[in-house]
């Protein structure tokens, strides 16, 4: 059989096979037998191009044949380019460029794309290997085929869109100077590759606009392709080339693109392209160009095209449309972004003459009936205001006013469409329509308004900071009407007003916007009246309301307005009248607050006036707080009337309602306002009083806390839940143990010293000075709560002791899984985002349930108490540290049973306790506290973290973890050793090293919050490790607690075996931060003698298994390279059995061994810096060590010979520089004719 008859049958043959693979009918075997034997043909036969060509160019195939036939050619230029002869390789050129000149189908065929991006991919994949060294008419080629018509433009345009992919964009190209010598020749070229892009815009434009006049919308959609073709090929360049062809000819690109705007068949390329421009980043000569955009004409052209009209009763129109004005906000975010930039830089760069367009514009858009494009607009504001010269410029001033009113409307919440009554039909160009279109579900939805809200109200906060006057006239006037409403209209006395009656969306909208301008009113030198501030203080004090909801409105303005009575305080004189009715003004604000406390619904029985009451009663006690901790010196004079109000309250046995929590709540308000008494003797006093009720309590609970079982059957766990809650017997015993704990962790965290020195010295705080003369202050609750930390001791380790073996066992069947974790700890720790939800909403899903409750009291009480004791330590200072047996105490009580108990459970160990005790002890009580913790804590958490590591290694090997399980216990046991691992880290480092310990354990007097156990981000592929780390990598030195630590031999082995296991552990975090701290530990190690060569080998081994499991993540190899040179720097004379290591690398060359040896003997550069040539040694040492991706596991190599070097560019000629003919259609007027 001749060659060709060959072909023909090994054809039919393929044909067949992928016919078999795409037949939906095909039983599986048969399909896989097909895919196989096409592999093998792929993979095996010599033939492969030759039947490609054949498949690809034979009509009588079907769609899916012939592009399988390009595949077969692609895969030839891929795998075996450098294997096939010379005529293998001319052959299948020319047949490639002559199916480019042929076709592949009309260009306004969009089902044929899949077959024109395979050609285009294959005369690609040539270039890369031979162009321009070897392939010196590519161009030339390239222009020839564009005059064979639409079809073959398009396809030429698509090649240059994968290539410029490929080399610039992706950088997706095997070989670096392949790569290099294709950038170099595009750039060579680019003048003229411009020009034939502008050429080709003119030309199709024109082309498209006149056979649509003339009615061939057959041949105007293939003018129609190619024109949205150049535009999608042109994003790919204006990213990267120079500014120079971006601006060439007097700006003509970017002309042509502001006039593509308004015509709706190219305006959405338009923008994107004009997007790419104008997000440019660089330096300022770089950037400054893309000013002309700001010029008269751009900015109209923008203008009108942000304004077009579209037929509401075209549904593809509106989202059309909506698409191109979300590209078009990309535009000018960027060109907002290029002006703040600029804009002061030097004289020539100063507010652009037609800026009043540009706000014009965005204006309206603010207003756009979309969320997503209103959103983007008032991103774009908040650059604007943020900016210091535009902020105060003339233009921006005037603006303001409308801005206001154009946004606060848009803070209003809105509710998910679904919710709107049965049918009612929205218009398609209607605010819900919109929402509708971009968001499936309540859920998404909920989460994007917040953030919107967030950003909305931050441009009422920066207005504030210019126009102080203005946003805080909008508001007075907003709340002056509002409250004249509110007196005419029943809202005040309808109980069933809901969070979704427009009348509290309102309120809730303009609370929201009060409270952002006031809060910001502090800060600027121009600020209202304060008796205007007052007078509104006043309006709210005298709306009388029996609605919750309002009644809750309400306390938020006065919370907001209570700046002013501070205001007024600081005037107070005899003859200033303001301040003095500021001072009337106090105890009617605090009445205000205490009758909330005891309102009472109308129907106490009925859920949802029960609920919304006890919101309206947590909110006042809140606000009380709040008050506290912001005015302390304003509530001071009236302490003993709070004082008394909070007494009477808490005596009240008729007041039920007060629940637990709101009681405790109060009396923290009374001690923040009494850590301003500055007087040691009365504040203890006080402190006592509030303790010395809940001594007995605790006394009480001595037989509970002594055994697990003991408080199994005090809090009923033993027996069945009972469902009726109100009748279970033990729920007096759970709320007593809460309130007890709640009580004291209430004064630990907020009872305090005073700040100023002085008025500790004088108030009888201070006992004594450190070494380094600092005063030594003394906590007024210490002698009272110290008694019955024992007691809190003894609670932590029953708690503990409820996961042996018989405490388990003790269980009741209904409470079997009581420590489970709690749902919304589940989702925390899985990173999935809770729906804001107002705290005002009375809507009851479902009751909780017997087992609900009892394990939110768990879960309350176990967290109560280590943010006692984690709180204790910067709270209490010395006195805690220096009582006596108190490290013996917490090894026996805090970690207790540390062995059975789950990890979740030990997080808040580790992190909510011992890291703010270790954070917060004195030097002097390092060695007597501890250092005993560490000894017994580094061995249990060293064993516990290497054993579930193995385990979860052992769930990836055996493919019960991968990316399509997403909630089985087996991920959340996954992401909770992960971050507990990444917790315990974090200790070690403020342990060895020192460092901040985070927002989340402030000292009491800061207000500690509750810590939230936040998720992190578990992703490995983070950005390269910063400045700041690599330094902190090559300069941390070891504290003196670090020194104490490591000079202990075992406390030391145990660390230095959990970093360096740590290393290697599957996780990008955990490396990063056992690297950062190994560091420095090796450092140490090294200058005290304490390293022996058992140490040094297992400490190197360690860096090169974590170059094998995560030297493919760029953040994490930079670390590793750099920590290994320091190894072998530090240890490598001493100890040469390093060199034996490296040796036993796979494939390793033992003369780059010789050569890294050669280069460690040579004295190290100053400091701990480490020489770039030795970590490029150490980089091509360990090659072969890295593990690849896993998108990269079973990719088939791709190998790309380089080419002879390329001649330095030569200055063509101007008779010769026409590659591509350039000659251009005159008349731009007409070509772009534009109604106005």
């Amino acid at each position: 059989m001749s060659q060709h008859g060959v072909t023909e049958a090994l054809a039919a043959e393929l044909a067949k096979a992928v016919d078999l693979i795409m037949h939906p009918m095909t039983v599986q075997q048969a399909r896989l037998e097909a895919y196989m034997a096409c592999e093998r043909f792929k993979e095996e036969s010599p033939l492969c191009a030759q039947v490609g060509l054949y498949l690809a160019s034979s009509a009588q195939f079907n769609q899916e044949v012939r592009h399988f036939g390009l595949q077969l050619i692609e895969y030839t230029i891929k795998f075996k380019w450098n294997c096939i002869t010379h005529e293998e390789k001319v052959y299948i050129k020319e047949n490639a460029i002559k199916m480019l000149n042929m076709g592949v189908g009309p260009a306004e065929d969009r089902t044929l794309l899949h077959l024109k991006d395979a050609l285009s991919r294959i005369i690609v994949e040539m270039i890369k290997r031979e162009w321009p060294q070897q392939w010196s008419d590519l161009l030339p080629e390239l222009s020839q085929a564009c005059n064979n018509g639409e079809a073959q433009t398009e396809l030429v345009l698509l090649v240059f869109l994968r290539l410029v992919e490929d080399v610039a964009l992706l950088q997706t190209i095997e070989s670096n100077q392949r790569r290099k010598d294709m950038y170099q020749a595009l750039n060579n070229n680019m003048n003229d590759i411009f020009e034939f892009f502008l050429r080709l815009i003119e030309q199709h434009v024109t082309a498209f606009r006149e056979t649509t006049r003339l009615g061939n919308y057959h041949k105007a959609n293939a003018h129609s392709r190619v024109v949205e073709m150049v535009l999608l090929t042109l994003s790919g360049f204006v990213e990267w080339v120079s500014i120079n062809h971006i601006m060439s000819s007097n700006g003509k690109l970017m002309h042509f693109l502001c006039i593509l705007l308004n015509d709706k068949a190219f305006q959405c390329n338009a923008a994107e392209c004009l997007a790419q421009i104008t997000n440019r980043k660089g330096q300022t000569k770089e950037r400054k160009p893309l000013l002309q955009l700001y010029g008269e004409e751009p900015l109209r052209y923008i203008y009108t095209a942000s304004q077009m009209q579209v037929d509401n009763s075209n549904v593809q129109a509106i989202e059309q449309h909506h698409n191109f004005l979300k590209k078009l906000i990309q535009v000018l975010n960027g060109m907002v972004q290029q002006l703040v930039a600029l804009w002061g830089k030097d004289e020539g760069t100063q507010r652009p003459a037609q800026l009043n367009v540009m706000f014009e514009c965005l204006l309206l858009l603010v207003q756009h009936p979309s969320l997503t494009v209103a959103h983007g607009a008032a991103l774009i504001w908040q650059l604007l205001l943020k900016h210091d010269g535009c902020s105060k410029d003339y233009l921006m001033v005037n603006n303001i006013p409308k801005l206001i009113h154009t946004i606060a409307p848009r803070i209003v919440k809105i509710t998910y469409p679904s919710q709107q009554p049965d049918g009612v039909t929205q218009s398609p160009n209607s605010t819900e329509a919109y929402i509708r279109l971009e968001y499936d579900s309540e859920e998404d939805f909920a989460i994007y308004f917040f953030r919107c809200r967030t950003d909305f109200l931050e441009i009422f906060r920066q207005a504030t900071l210019v126009q102080p006057l203005i946003t805080y006239g909008y508001c007075e006037q907003w709340l002056q009407l509002r409250l004249r409403h509110a007196q005419s209209e029943p809202e005040c006395s309808s109980i069933n007003c809901s969070v979704l009656d427009p009348i509290y969306l309102e309120w809730d909208a303009l609370v929201c916007v009060l409270d952002g301008v006031l809060s910001r009113i502090l800060l600027v030198a121009e600020r209202p009246a304060v008796a205007g501030g007052l007078r509104l203080l006043e309006e709210c004090l005298k709306l009388e309301t029996s609605n919750p909801l309002i009644y809750s409105i309400l306390l938020s303005c006065i919370s907001a307005l209570f700046v002013f009575l501070s205001m007024s305080s600081c005037q107070l004189t005899p003859n200033n009248c303001v301040a003095m009715s500021g001072v009337a003004l106090l105890p009617r604000v605090l009445d205000k607050i205490f009758r909330a406390l005891v309102l009472k619904p109308p129907n106490e029985l009925e859920k949802v006036q029960q609920k919304s009451a006890k919101n309206l009663r947590r909110h006042a006690a809140s606000l009380l707080v709040k008050l506290a901790h912001k005015y302390p010196l304003l509530l001071l004079p009236v302490f003993e009337q709070i004082n008394n109000h909070v007494e009477c309250l808490l005596k009240e046995p008729s007041s039920p309602h007060l629940c637990r929590m709101m009681r405790t709540t109060l009396q923290e308000a009374l001690i923040l306002i009494s850590n301003h008494f500055c007087d040691f003797d009365r504040q203890t006093l006080f402190i006592e009083h509030i303790v010395q009720r809940k001594r007995s309590e605790w006394l009480s609970f001595g037989e509970a806390f002594k055994s697990p079982l003991e408080f199994i059957r005090f809090v009923g766990l033993d027996k069945p839940p009972v469902y009726d809650i109100d009748r279970d017997p033990s729920i007096v015993q759970r709320s007593r143990i809460l309130d007890a704990l709640h009580v004291v962790l209430g004064v630990i965290k907020r009872c305090t010293w005073p700040d100023d020195p002085d008025r500790a010295q004088r108030g009888g705080f201070v006992i004594g000075c450190t070494d380094l003369g600092n005063p030594i202050c003394r906590n007024p609750a210490t002698k009272h709560v110290v008694p019955l930390l024992s007691h809190v001791l003894s609670l932590m380790r029953v708690l503990n002791e409820l996961f042996r073996p018989e405490a388990l066992a003790a269980l009741s069947e209904g409470y079997r899984n009581i420590h489970g974790m709690l749902e919304h700890e589940k989702k925390l720790l899985m990173g999935i985002c809770a729906i804001p939800a107002d705290p005002l909403d009375t809507t009851i899903k479902t009751e909780p349930t017997a087992f609900e409750k009892m394990q939110t009291f768990m879960t309350l009480v176990t967290e109560g108490c280590y943010h006692l004791m984690g709180s204790a330590g910067p709270s209490l200072g010395r006195d805690l540290y220096q009582l006596v047996g108190l490290s013996d105490a917490i090894i026996n009580n805090v970690f207790c049973c540390m062995d059975i108990i789950p990890d979740y459970r030990m997080r808040p160990i580790i992190r909510v306790f011992f890291k703010p005790f270790v954070y917060s002890c004195p030097p002097s009580y390092y060695e007597s506290v501890l250092v005993p913790l560490f000894a017994h804590l580094t061995p249990l958490m060293c064993e516990r973290l290497t054993r579930r590591w193995l385990y979860i290694s052992s769930l990836y090997e055996s493919g019960q973890l991968n990316g399509e399980v997403n909630d089985t216990q087996e991920v959340l046991e996954d992401q909770l050793n992960r971050t507990l691992t990444r917790e315990y880290l974090d200790v070690l480092k403020i342990a060895l090293v020192g460092g901040q310990i985070g927002a989340d354990h402030v000292n009491a007097a800061g207000g500690a919050n509750v810590v939230a156990m936040e998720n992190e981000e578990h992703s490995m592929d983070s950005a390269p490790q910063s400045r700041a780390a690599q330094s902190a990598l090559l300069s941390d030195t070891i504290s003196d607690l670090g020194g104490q630590l490591l000079r202990n031999g075992p406390i030391s082995n145990y660390i230095l075996m959990t970093l360096l296991n740590a290393i290697a552990w599957n996780d990008g975090m955990c490396n990063m931060k056992a690297v950062n701290i190994a560091a420095p530990v090796m450092r140490f190690l090294a200058a005290e003698q304490l390293m022996d060569e058992n140490k040094a080998v297992s400490a190197f081994t360690a860096v090169l298994q974590g170059m094998q499991v995560h030297g493919q993540h760029e953040a994490n190899q930079s670390g590793l390279i750099t920590l290994g040179v320091q190894f072998y720097e530090l240890l490598r004379p001493k100890f040469p059995v390093l060199s034996e290591v490296l040796q036993h690398i796979p494939s390793v060359n033992a003369a780059d061994v010789q050569k890294f040896d050669e280069k460690i003997s040579v004295a190290p550069v100053k400091g701990n810096k480490v020489d770039r040539a030795k970590k490029d040694i150490f980089k091509k040492l360990t090659a072969q060590l890295v593990g690849r991706s896993v998108n990269q596991l079973f990719r088939h190599e791709v190998q790309i010979a380089n080419l002879p070097p390329m001649q330095p560019n030569q200055k063509h000629a101007s008779t010769n520089s026409n590659i591509m003919d350039s000659n251009q259609n005159a008349n731009l007027s007409k070509l772009f004719r534009t109604e106005k």
